[in-house]
């Protein structure tokens, strides 16, 4: 393992067995409280904690997501984002049937992010080598995508490459293209009239939504193979005996490539305007959700695989090898290291970390926290997110990517290298930044901890998940920028500003030292 290691990063391998029992602690307790996207406020108040006792620049809050954070250690250049994802997916759980569980295994993304940025804060004190650690804590990535808010917004304009980890069944270095979407709702307003004495009177939006997915039936043929075009309906009227006044439908059109996916979305758009045409409605379209196709950088994964195979397959106990068999395909644990593929591959799932890729070189080393040919997003997904072979997988992971990136920090001249070989293999083009781009409070589960009825607002301190510990200063609820109540302590108050139906409030942390922090939203 260590022929190609020097000093550094045997000693990032050596800590990586250390913190073993850091990974697995933040790992199950994240499996034992799975929350979906954007309801993850106590997985975040968890590692927004861990992070500051570890002595990490914390600044959480970001980007406009509540759960969203960024926590930072070391100084100058190269500087290095480490994702991290938290969120879990609704009736996964092995030990409630019906409620959310693990089962994409983000629990052990989190653990494998936290594992890397202790390891190498600790080489980084050693003052041996220097650069700067980014840990990103994204929220929703199954449902929001909040990685790519983060872009377009700006927040990761000064990171220089960065790194992912995701739950699979094989060690080898992620090579395929991940699609990119593209998601809107589609709004058809018709006339309502009696369905049975007089139809005629009416135009029936749900005639529209129907004619609207025949249409994009019939376009699937003349799109190019990688092209994925989804939809359900999400309205079709109120009763049958009713021509439908308004029907709604929500699409996902996939593809490998950005202009591809958004070609064949404006002839979706065609087709929905063609709907309403022909059945005397109107549509209206909502952009929904964005992310874009992964840029896969062939010099940073060979740089990858490098480090994987020095570091070798997980060294699985006996117990665990037999353990795994009850799952996937009944063949256990992978024990290999993958190959490099010499093409990219192509799958029509998507990541929010292609919209980082698109603006850095991005890397991830995958390696077999579950038994072959397990299929993601299922229950036997989350029962393997709980077992010791996941982390035993998790150090080989951590081992292999915190040595990389000390491997970058003592040659920034091979940053420099993936940076240009980053914008030859973009030739050209450009994430198309939108730095307004922002997400939607209604989008967010109201503030635990605050309460609004009418004009009287009360705040309880001892539920606000994410206010910092020994906090001192005054949380504010505030309505487009104007402070509607503060406090310094749990209590009541009366808005100072009026307050409507329909308003979105935010719940901010603000310190002594006059620092903010988003800890929640409030809609009325």
């Amino acid at each position: 393992m260590a022929e190609i290691f020097d000093q550094n990063q045997q000693r990032a391998v050596e800590l990586t067995s250390q913190y073993r029992a850091v990974m697995e602690q933040v790992g199950r307790t994240l499996w034992a409280r799975p929350e979906v996207g954007l309801e993850e406020y106590h997985s975040a108040a968890l590692l927004i904690d861990l992070f500051r006792r570890e002595g990490f620049r914390v600044t959480a809050g970001i980007g406009g997501f509540p759960t969203g954070f960024v926590a930072e250690f070391g100084q100058g250049e190269p500087v290095a984002a480490i994702l991290c994802e938290y969120d879990a997916l609704p009736n996964l759980s092995t030990t409630n049937p019906g409620a959310n569980g693990h089962g994409c295994g983000h629990n052990l993304f989190a653990a494998a992010a936290v594992g890397t940025a202790l390891v190498l804060r600790d080489v980084l004190k050693e003052g041996t080598v220097s650069g700067t650690i980014r840990v990103y804590g994204t929220p929703g990535e199954e449902n929001y995508a909040s990685k790519a808010y983060y872009v377009n917004q700006g927040l990761m304009d000064d990171v220089d490459f960065s790194v992912g980890f995701h739950a699979h069944d094989e060690n080898k270095v992620n090579y395929t293209v991940s699609a990119g979407t593209l998601t809107k709702s589609y709004t058809f307003h018709g006339k309502p009239a009696h369905a049975g004495n007089y139809p005629w009177l009416g135009n029936s939006a749900l005639d529209a939504v129907e004619l609207m997915n025949v249409a994009c039936n019939y376009l699937r043929e003349h799109v190019p193979t990688d092209v994925r075009i989804q939809y359900i309906i999400t309205k079709g009227g109120d009763a049958p005996n009713i021509v439908p006044e308004i029907a709604q439908s929500l699409y996902v059109v996939r593809a490998a490539c950005r202009a591809t996916m958004d070609g064949v979305a404006d002839r979706v758009d065609d087709c929905a305007h063609a709907a309403a045409l022909a059945t005397g409605c109107t549509v209206d379209i909502d952009y929904v959700d964005r992310t874009y196709n992964t840029v896969l950088l062939r010099e940073y994964a060979e740089l990858a695989q490098k480090h994987l195979d020095a570091v070798g397959a997980p060294a699985f106990t006996q117990e665990e090898l037999e353990n795994a068999r009850q799952y996937g395909d009944g063949s256990g644990l992978h024990q290999q290291i993958t190959p490099l593929p010499w093409a990219e591959g192509y799958q029509g799932g998507a990541t929010d970390e292609g919209d980082v890729s698109w603006i850095m070189p991005h890397v991830s080393i995958y390696v077999s926290n579950v038994a072959r040919n397990t299929p993601g997003h299922t229950l036997q997904m989350t029962a393997q997110g709980n077992c010791s072979a996941a982390y035993t997988a998790m150090e080989t992971q951590v081992k292999a990517i915190s040595t990389m990136i000390l491997d970058l920090f003592e040659h920034p001249q091979m940053v420099e290298k993936l940076k240009a070989a980053h914008e030859k293999k973009l030739a050209g083009d450009r994430y198309p930044k939108n730095p307004s781009y922002w997400p939607d409070p209604k989008a967010f589960l109201n503030c635990q901890g605050v309460e609004i009825s009418g004009q009287e607002i009360t705040a309880d301190f001892s539920q606000l998940i994410l206010l910092p510990e020994s906090f001192s200063g005054q949380v504010t609820v505030e309505k487009d920028g104007a402070v509607a109540a503060s406090f310094t302590g749990s209590g009541s108050a009366s808005s100072q500003i009026p307050l409507a139906e329909g308003d979105s409030l935010t719940v901010v942390a603000v310190s002594d030292d006059g620092s903010r922090q988003l800890i929640g939203y409030w809609n009325l």
